[in-house]
């Protein structure tokens, strides 16, 4: 029979139970709280009895409302936070620049100087878990990468980084130290392929939609995960007593050509080597800003990941692989037509 302990903390008691040394009434911190990832973990702690408190920081106030959600207006950078966090169990770091901004300095200050900013705040605030979000970018496009890649395959560096690898890589180097200094701390981290979802805005929403699907690598395999399969995963890291990292990527992964083919659209191939070039351009110029060259670079090659390690110690079970999150998807655009 599992023991209770009622312990009396910043005046309110709080409820430990064992063997998963997790406490029965959580406070937990999400940056990034606008985001669209943090919209669909949200209602997993607003339907939880036990998550008694959540505090949502961010530049942006979230369009959902809840009476557990406490908002503050802060940037991810400001070590004022660290005021903030005190009395609160566990933090989950989503806030990130993914789609690029006019300035490259303020994307990489925010991605690397806000998250390690964020680490330390909690750790000086006491908190006990970090959960970050990072990414299946995280491991890098290399021709030799195995099919599929496991957690213990190491995270590298490309020789032509973009931002959104470079920094992901660069934030888990960090949280690799901060291991080492605080072994009794829970570190997670999440590495999710790409996801869709219902209300998701991406470039990967409008490829499907169009009647044709334009592909630079059409016989690359790929992964596409649900929002809210991906959420799901956060909130069991979340309450089991664990750390390390984890990957989040649907089954049976299809190519591009496969793809088309099921949704009986036309595929066009679009060459690499010209498409890299005008990307650069338009990127360059801020034709189309969006168009970062790198986004075509780290799909060169295939990055599959294993999540079984998910599935087991997490105990996730995601509702869809790879075919059913793009026909989840489409069916959820037609609704709203």
């Amino acid at each position: 029979m599992n023991k209770i302990y009622i312990i009396s903390n910043e005046n309110f008691f709080r409820i430990f139970k064992e063997p998963n040394n997790i406490n029965i009434y959580m406070r937990v911190v999400i940056t990034g709280i606008s985001s669209y990832l943090a919209s669909e973990l949200y209602p997993f702690l607003e339907n939880d009895n036990e998550i008694e408190e959540v505090l949502g920081i961010d530049l942006v106030k979230p369009s959902f409302r809840s009476n557990k959600l406490k908002f503050i207006r802060k940037d991810v950078r400001d070590p004022s936070i660290k005021n903030q966090l005190n009395g609160y169990d566990a933090i989950i770091h989503l806030a990130f620049i993914v789609s690029p901004l006019k300035s490259e300095k303020e994307m990489y200050s925010i991605n690397i100087e806000g998250s390690k900013n964020i680490f330390k705040c909690a750790i000086k605030a006491g908190i006990s878990k970090i959960i970050h979000a990072s990414s299946v970018a995280a491991y890098g496009s290399f021709e030799n990468n195995p099919i599929p890649i496991t957690e213990e395959h190491p995270i590298r560096l490309m020789e032509k980084p973009y931002y959104y690898h470079e920094t992901k890589y660069v934030v888990e180097k960090f949280l690799d130290k901060l291991e080492q200094q605080h072994p009794d701390m829970n570190i997670v981290r999440l590495r999710p392929h790409i996801f869709l979802g219902e209300n998701i805005n991406n470039f990967f929403q409008n490829s499907f939609q169009k009647e044709r699907i334009y592909s630079f690598f059409p016989k690359n395999l790929t992964q596409y995960v649900w929002a809210e399969d991906v959420a799901q995963a956060f909130y069991l890291a979340l309450k089991k007593d664990l750390a390390g990292a984890f990957n989040l990527g649907a089954d049976n992964p299809l190519s591009s050509e496969v793809i088309a083919e099921r949704l009986n659209k036309k595929i066009i191939n679009v060459p690499y080597r010209p498409a890299l070039f005008f990307m650069n351009i338009f990127y360059r110029l801020r034709i189309i800003p969006e168009a970062d060259p790198g986004w075509l670079r780290i799909a060169k090659y295939p990055i599959i990941v294993d999540s079984s390690k998910a599935k087991k110690i997490l105990e996730w079970k995601p509702k869809y692989d790879t075919f059913g999150t793009i026909q989840a998807f489409l069916e959820t655009m037609k609704r709203k037509k």
